[in-house]
């Protein structure tokens, strides 16, 4: 719904525009999920979504094994994350193409 919204006041060739800088930075809720499982420990998919201070956390307790098993909670709740992430995104590509 965000991307929709997003577009809704932009030209044709703003879309365009907005579409393919979309396309680029658009993260996938499934790659998401995969990297909290096999890589949660160290973060990885905390890095993907563009959250370093957590993956840096997560880098750190890394040898606890409490990063591995919140990783593992965690993939039940990325989709919404990812879903957000991608809303978020899609509302300042559509500021930066509205002002270019």
């Amino acid at each position: 719904m965000g991307e929709i919204e997003a577009m809704s006041s932009l030209n044709e060739q703003q879309r365009l525009l907005f579409l393919n800088q979309m396309s680029a930075s658009r993260k996938s809720d499934v790659s998401a999920i995969l990297l909290a499982f096999f890589l949660g420990s160290f973060g990885a998919h905390r890095f993907y979504l563009g959250q370093t201070g957590w993956g840096i956390l997560y880098l750190l307790f890394c040898w606890t094994f409490i990063p591995h098993l919140v990783s593992f909670v965690e993939c039940f709740l990325l989709p919404g994350r990812v879903r957000r992430y991608n809303d978020e995104l899609a509302y300042e590509v559509a500021a930066r193409v509205r002002r270019a």
